[in-house]
């Protein structure tokens, strides 16, 4: 599945994936939207000098802690993923030669792809990896779990601690957040902490690919 797709088709794909933050994603992709929120809540109430408060209630450094794990263990899982295969891989290539009918970039793509769709509970793949062998199985099987509940887990333990601070009525002091420069605000702290974390990886993989068939 998929991997007929165009280099940039395919990459367009997993950055959709790596982001996981979109209405009607598969996963917790609402989740770890309101994860962004938080952030951009907190990133703009420190540019300008408010104090950050979404929905009435002081955004401090306790929900900031969760929501950062919660949004850096998605590009976590993923490229640690990628990485230990591609270290297996790069140095057994006999043992592990099942793994990639197409070695190389496309290769290190099919394998990103492949991790990049279980944390983000897709459940689709490149199919030229060969990946119904216990390595891929168990590791998918591990990243899946952690992928699916934590990240449910957070925002729940946010919405706990919010619900029980006092709740500030609005003033010329708080921050607007249903404005469309506070859109662009998340916008931004998506593409920084989401899809620049997973450039580098893009780039060996299909970006890479692109530019060797020129």
């Amino acid at each position: 599945m998929h991997d007929s797709f165009t280099t940039l088709g395919g990459m367009n794909q997993m950055l959709a994936m790596m982001v996981n933050c979109f209405y009607g994603g598969c996963g917790v992709g609402l989740l770890n939207f309101y994860i962004f929120i938080i952030l951009a809540v907190f990133i703009s109430g420190l540019m300008v000098g408010r104090t950050p408060e979404f929905l009435g209630k002081k955004i401090e450094a306790k929900e900031m802690k969760i929501a950062m794990i919660i949004a850096l263990l998605h590009p976590f899982l993923i490229l640690v993923g990628t990485a230990i295969a591609s270290h297996l891989i790069s140095h057994n290539p006999t043992a592990y030669a099942s793994w990639l009918n197409n070695p190389g970039y496309h290769g290190f793509s099919e394998m990103l792809y492949e991790f990049t769709s279980s944390s983000a509970n897709n459940g689709s793949g490149f199919e030229g990896l060969g990946d119904n062998t216990p390595f891929w199985n168990i590791a998918c099987g591990i990243i899946m779990l952690i992928a699916r509940f934590l990240p449910i887990i957070g925002p729940i333990a946010i919405a706990g601690i919010l619900a029980n601070k006092k709740y500030i009525p609005e003033s010329a002091g708080t921050l607007k957040t249903d404005t469309s420069t506070f859109g662009l605000m998340v916008f931004a702290v998506i593409a920084i902490v989401a899809a620049l974390s997973f450039f580098p990886a893009l780039t060996l993989g299909p970006i890479a690919e692109y530019f060797s068939l020129k």
